[in-house]
């Protein structure tokens, strides 16, 4: 068990010590207390499966556990130490926004509408008209869905492809953030019907991570701008997550033959093993087998290697066609080879955002690697959230902070393309408008020509940290 370790417990009093630091700096509303997102992405990662799934351990030996949680140790204090140089760096040297302009939350739902809807026509097209399947792909991975394509794509269409799924991804996700914004309750319910359409797609299609990349900016925005009293909010939010937790132990069960049986069942849940656990939260016995792997001898530190193939994985494979593929020497050294396979393997094996610095840059660099990565990573989030008077960059501030917790999983563009191309909305959205409509600037004295919404963001920003 994890818990003979002495270096567990080290690990996990440096986790308290510095949650608790993070809480009080939020309630002061200090910025700072954005790191409460690293924390927690820690905690879900490497502390919570062992307790989960006990019997996956008995087979490691102690000597890697202890290393491990001391990676992690070494992970906790090495984004704490460099977070206040990121800040500096990122935060403080940034540029004010260009004319601090304001858009009106009907501005930015119609645009991101209009998009939503491009991407799902071209969807529906994909999956030969049927409207129906392209929402609700009941099939799965067996079957067809939207933006599904092949492991090794190299044509330019499975580039665009890819994009699409990325950016209806990211849209969602702002769509669902922009609901507490809306000044009438029509447009909260044009918001609210095209979000809740679009989730069955991201949870039916068996991605958790793209399903919780578009729930969770809503969830977060519903704590800090939700109109019910903060009880109202836990309870809601707890409620949430045990729906995510069952729901994706069917994703889990089903994704791989399709849902038609289970949804045709008279008795869906005697279909599901009772003793059915979650899994995929295995980032510590990721890090475990890192640490064998490199000790092996089986292959050496990569010495960034890995994260430079992690960056050029945007170039297309039309146009690069030996591009690197990623992971697939971990993973046949896991015992995933299938020769019959185009990757090479049954699938690829996600190390953990520590285990991913160990094998870059080995055992004792790595996860200092992997802490100066996520401070740099908390601390754009930390601007976003400094520049949240404008709502393009609040919402924008939301998807990074929901996608915070899918890079414990592994650091890499796979996890933050939906923030790179709402960043690229973001941006069209305020070149565009600054253009074509009237602006404000935020420090204007005259409230007469303040949009109505300013004023509730005024009010409510004081909910975040500053």
């Amino acid at each position: 068990m994890v818990t003979n370790e002495v270096t567990f417990y080290l690990a996990a009093a440096a986790l308290v010590l510095l949650t608790v630091e993070s809480c009080i700096k939020l309630l002061n509303r200090n910025s700072f207390s954005i790191t409460l997102a690293v924390y927690v992405t820690v905690f879900g990662w490497y502390f919570v499966d062992p307790f989960l799934n006990p019997a996956q351990y008995d087979f490691i030996p102690p000597v890697l556990i202890s290393q491990s949680y001391g990676q992690v140790l070494m992970f906790l204090i090495a984004f704490r130490i460099f977070m206040p140089v990121a800040v500096r760096w990122i935060v403080r040297r940034a540029t004010a926004l260009s004319g601090t302009r304001q858009f009106t939350p009907e501005q930015m739902l119609i645009a991101a509408g209009a998009l939503w809807f491009l991407l799902l026509v071209i969807g529906i097209i994909r999956m030969g008209g049927d409207a129906v399947g392209a929402l609700f792909p009941v099939d799965s991975r067996a079957g067809a869905t939207m933006w599904g394509r092949g492991a090794v794509e190299s044509s330019a269409a499975g580039f665009l492809i890819a994009s699409a799924g990325y950016m209806f991804n990211a849209i969602t996700a702002f769509l669902g953030v922009l609901i507490f914004f809306q000044r009438t309750t029509f447009w909260r319910f044009v918001a609210g019907a095209i979000f809740v359409v679009s989730l069955p797609y991201f949870l039916l299609e068996g991605a958790r991570s793209h399903f919780l990349a578009a729930v969770l900016p809503f969830i977060i925005t519903y704590l800090f701008y939700g109109r019910h009293p903060l009880l109202v909010k836990v309870a809601v939010v707890a409620v949430a997550f045990v729906c995510l937790d069952q729901g994706f132990k069917l994703v889990t069960a089903f994704r791989g033959t399709g849902f038609r049986e289970l949804l045709a069942a008279e008795h869906p849940y005697e279909m599901v093993d009772e003793d059915l656990r979650q899994s995929g939260l295995n980032m510590i016995q990721e890090l475990c087998f890192a640490n064998a792997y490199l000790a092996s001898g089986s292959a050496s530190p990569a010495y960034g290697g890995r994260y430079v193939n992690e960056l050029l994985n945007v170039v297309p494979r039309v146009i690069w066609p030996s591009k690197p593929l990623i992971g697939i020497d971990y993973a046949k050294w896991r015992g995933l080879e299938d020769a019959s396979s185009e990757l090479g393997v049954v699938a690829t094996v996600s190390t953990g955002m520590i285990g991913g610095g160990v094998l870059n840059f080995g055992q004792f660099f790595g996860p200092v690697a992997a802490g100066i990565i996520m401070a740099l990573w908390t601390a754009l989030l930390i601007r976003w959230c400094q520049q949240r008077r404008s709502l393009p960059r609040l919402v924008l501030f939301m998807l990074g902070a929901g996608l915070t917790f899918n890079l414990g999983r592994d650091i890499t563009l796979l996890v933050l393309w939906p923030v790179v191309f709402a960043y690229c909305f973001v941006r069209f959205i305020e070149i565009w408008t600054s253009k074509r409509f009237i602006t404000v600037a935020v420090t204007s004295t005259d409230t007469s020509a303040t949009p109505q919404y300013v004023g509730a963001l005024r009010a409510s920003a004081t909910r975040l940290p500053r």
